[in-house]
């Protein structure tokens, strides 16, 4: 006479070479079509549903270890981004608003980006509508190719007194399906002017 927990040890391993199998041939029946058929037995049923439960488990698994693998890899650009040797900030390609900045941009405009309540603009960093508008231009020639250089344009903190000199170094990044693209910005300062 088998026991209870053989009984249900028996049913799980059953369950799970059933699953391989109907996933092999591609023909796991729906819980749907499960119900509407006429001769169901509790047997089959309990049988069917501990299959479905099976599945959910490993789908469960599979999505918890590509989770895993993004919040790793997510984490391995921030610390890169963050601890860059120069200052660097990514810009949201269609409106070309600042989405973040490292801590060598936040030490070149201080006034700027320590203030973090409110939204920043890539093109607001120029000094004056000429610069602006060039940085506006390679935002643009980012969209139509992979990258764009404004060389010589003139950055300001937040009073006209306080600028640098920079060249701006732009890449267009595809992060992924469903992401909106980004751009990553190189501030390279050449001559500063306090």
């Amino acid at each position: 006479m088998t026991r209870p927990n053989q009984q249900i040890h028996g049913h799980e391993d059953h369950a799970r070479r059933r699953i391989e199998e109907l996933l092999l041939n591609g023909r796991l029946p729906s819980l749907k079509a499960m119900l509407q058929r006429d001769d169901v037995s509790i047997d089959e049923l309990a049988l069917d549903l501990l299959t479905h439960q099976v599945e959910i488990e490993v789908q469960v698994e599979q999505l918890r270890q590509a989770n895993d693998a993004l919040e790793a890899e997510r984490r391995k650009f921030e610390i890169i981004f963050h601890d860059m040797p120069v200052a660097a900030l990514l810009v949201d390609l269609e409106s070309g608003a600042v989405s973040a900045e490292n801590h060598k941009l936040r030490k070149l405009f201080p006034k700027r980006f320590g203030d973090t309540s409110g939204v920043h603009y890539l093109r607001h960093l120029g000094e004056n509508r000429f610069d602006q508008d060039r940085i506006s231009l390679g935002l643009a020639d980012c969209k139509q190719g992979s990258a764009a250089d404004v060389k010589a344009v003139s950055l300001i903190d937040k009073t006209p007194e306080s600028y640098l000199m920079c060249d701006i170094r732009m890449a267009r990044l595809e992060i992924g399906e469903g992401c909106a693209p980004a751009v990553l910005a190189i501030v390279q300062p050449y001559d500063r002017r306090f």
